[in-house]
């Protein structure tokens, strides 16, 4: 039987993952160009990236609807 409906579970993000709380500024390299945004939400081994918009990255903004997913590993805090 299928059971339809929202399902509510706990992501517990993966050590790389706790400095990356929501709300975090952050920059990461997208096509090898630097970018910045700040974190919506984690995931177990990324998170969610809403990117900063620049008039260099008006394709990707349009590409990626100025969201992207990364992975921790290529995230690095801004102060």
């Amino acid at each position: 039987m299928a059971s339809f409906g929202k399902f509510e579970t706990t992501i517990i993000p993966s050590d790389a993952g706790k400095g990356f709380q929501v709300d975090t500024h952050v920059k990461f390299t997208i096509y090898g160009k630097p970018q910045t945004g700040t974190v919506t939400k984690q995931l177990k081994n990324s998170a969610v990236v809403e990117i900063d918009e620049t008039g260099d990255n008006q394709q990707l903004m349009t590409q990626s609807n100025g969201v992207m997913i990364i992975n921790y590993k290529e995230l690095e805090k801004l102060k």
